[in-house]
């Protein structure tokens, strides 16, 4: 395929792309979420619309990689936060890097090798289904194809400029997501000590490919330590996030620690206040991160096999055939939508195989260079060093589709050659590795469950006034998994919401028969029972609750509130204390822990609070008090 963008086979890969694409998009646009981002999303649109607002320098240093969120804000401040006009934008992104995907392969390996591996890209359903959401997969993938195509080149052509541009795309990458960055000491490695690699040039193109990537990362680096005043070359989340994939609860899937709540902003607020108290003064976000990697590394020397366990399972899971979800399940969502119903698109279950086939050949008939060798390794091992889902999996996949590639066009070049015990060789490692990565060894498919995705859409519902599908999305969540717990809390709250008292005790009942200890479900029916009278039952309860939910908001307000009325100030103090060290701009912990200090004739105290409460978060009950307590 030497003529580049003009081979139409590229065009033909962009065009089936793109109307793959806007297929999904004519019912994404209906999906629920579609104006409604949540989790990394709805952090991501918060982010853009700041930038979209004129605060393009923002404050304090960056907690995560900046590039999609300023390429988010930038969609923005040209159209506004138009949710169509950004998937359009991300699905044509997406669609050519199909398109680049069959160029660079074709160049590189043959034109059946290209066309295959772009029409993988194209139609991979989860690359698609990510293509869609406002994350930063509809960059990353293309950027480390590209890394991974300007480092061949460089290494081949051995110029000076191509190992700028090396450096460079991988400087950008890096500002997508860091972990990229662990190549460089990788090929540096490799050139210097491969004999003939580079020769005597190799310290000066080394030079070039470092200097360009610190080039292109000195703009980050330096916004961070001018306005956050501390050294984060791109993002502080790193040594947080690798505790959150290595430690003694990890299961090498989810972002969850045993000290951490389980809600996204609520895990940030924990670990930051950990951190902080376990070093008994105020820390730098580098400090912060730099914290929770060695509480990390602290876990791995105590416990060695443990460790050594957990790193071999990640390492197998991104192999898996299964989608692991993590911000939402794609085997739900995405069958929202028509397009993934009509057997037009495919997954890892077969991408997998056909990458290890690719791979397993093009090593072992030196088809592979240095370059198509080292990034998807490194990018493997990079993943599995933190925790494996199908999102991150995704930003791999336009290199695991030039492996797959390579690995059909060896097939076929073994049946034009009839070379058939060589043929026979490769359709028995094909079908070995399907075998292995459609095996479902973990047992993920067989515990696949819709109960968390039903929750997350009944809450979306609660909180947009819409009760009634609401309701539905809770039933439908405790019907499939009678055992959740979270799901009959949650029909439990919207029962009493409805003032259906009967039902939302038997659901919170419920929840606390599966889960005795389930902090939410404790404060709640701590609650119904002080409004009915049961004052004794609320009383225990509440005490429980506070025992159980110390880090659980919610939790904390119900139970210092009941405790309050009970006439226990020292009790509610503490509950609303803990959750306005967790929440200081929370007005109504304010009020309450305020009300308790007075309660014990702590006024000076009580004064103080108010004081300290930010002027631009003040509710009219707290100037009140305010008023009242001044002197």
């Amino acid at each position: 395929m030497g003529r580049g963008w003009r081979d139409p086979w590229i065009w033909i890969v962009f065009t089936i792309a793109l109307l793959l694409r806007f297929a999904y998009l004519a019912d994404l646009r209906h999906a629920p979420f579609f104006s409604h981002p949540q989790m990394d999303a709805l952090y991501h649109d918060q982010w853009a619309r700041r930038l979209a607002s004129g605060d393009w320098i923002g404050t304090g240093v960056f907690f995560r990689a900046p590039l999609y969120p300023y390429f988010l804000g930038t969609i923005y401040a040209l159209v506004g936060p138009n949710y169509l006009v950004v998937r359009v934008v991300q699905f044509v992104l997406g669609a050519m890097t199909a398109a680049f995907t069959t160029m660079v392969v074709g160049r590189r390996f043959g034109r059946v090798a290209g066309v295959t591996a772009g029409l993988l890209q194209a139609t991979f359903g989860p690359g698609l289904y990510y293509e869609g959401e406002l994350l930063l997969v509809v960059l990353e993938a293309p950027l480390n194809l590209a890394t991974l195509w300007a480092l061949d080149r460089a290494f081949e052509t051995r110029r000076p400029r191509a190992w700028a541009l090396a450096g460079a795309l991988l400087g950008l990458a890096a500002l997508a997501r860091p972990n990229i960055l662990a190549l460089l000491p990788v090929v540096s490695v490799y050139a210097l000590l491969c004999v003939g690699t580079l020769g005597k040039r190799s310290v000066s193109r080394l030079a070039l490919y470092w200097g360009a990537a610190l080039l292109v990362l000195a703009p980050v680096l330096a916004r961070n330590a001018i306005v956050g005043h501390d050294v984060v070359p791109v993002a502080s989340q790193g040594g947080l996030n690798y505790y959150l994939g290595n430690n003694v609860a990890a299961d090498g899937m989810s972002a969850v620690a045993p000290e951490f709540r389980r809600t996204w902003t609520g895990g940030l607020e924990d670990a930051d206040r950990l951190a902080t108290l376990a070093a008994g003064h105020a820390l730098r976000p580098s400090e912060v991160s730099a914290y929770w990697m060695h509480r990390a590394w602290d876990w791995a020397r105590a416990h060695p096999g443990d460790f050594l366990r957990l790193q071999i399972k990640k390492l197998a899971l991104f192999w898996d055939g299964y989608e692991i979800p993590n911000n939402d399940d794609y085997y739900y969502f995405s069958r929202l939508a028509r397009v993934f119903h009509a057997h037009l698109l495919f997954d890892f279950g077969l991408l997998g195989p056909l990458a290890i086939l690719g791979a397993v050949l093009g090593i072992a008939r030196r088809r592979l260079p240095f370059a198509w060798i080292a990034v998807p390794l490194v990018l493997w091992f990079v993943i599995a060093a933190f925790f494996v889902c199908g999102r991150f999996r995704a930003s791999t996949t336009p290199i695991l589709a030039g492996w797959a590639g390579v690995g059909v066009a060896e097939l076929a070049a073994y049946a034009r050659a009839r070379e058939f015990k060589a043929l026979s060789l490769a359709v028995a490692v094909l079908a070995l590795a399907a075998f292995a990565v459609n095996a479902d060894f973990g047992k993920l498919r067989a515990h696949h469950s819709t109960a968390e995705s039903h929750l997350r859409l009944g809450i979306f519902y609660a909180a947009n006034g819409v009760p009634t599908k609401a309701r539905e999305e809770y039933e439908l969540a405790v019907r499939e998994n009678p055992t959740f717990a979270d799901g009959w809390n949650n029909l439990g709250v919207l029962n009493a919401q409805e003032q259906q008292w009967s039902q939302a005790r038997a659901a919170f009942e419920k929840a606390l028969a599966i889960a005795p200890d389930h902090p939410k479900a404790l404060g709640n029916l701590a609650a119904l029972d002080f409004r009915e009278g049961r004052h004794a039952e609320a009383d225990s309860l509440a005490r429980r609750a506070l025992r159980a939910g110390g880090e659980e908001p919610e939790t904390l307000y119900n139970a210092a509130v009941v405790l309050g009325n009970l006439g226990h100030p020292d009790l509610a103090y503490a509950g609303f204390h803990a959750l306005v060290l967790r929440q200081p701009w929370n007005a109504a912990a304010r009020a309450g822990e305020v009300r308790a200090l007075l309660a014990m004739g702590r006024r000076d105290e009580a004064l103080a609070s108010l004081r300290s409460h930010p002027e631009d978060r003040r509710t009219p009950e707290l100037e009140t008090l305010l008023q009242e307590l001044e002197p």
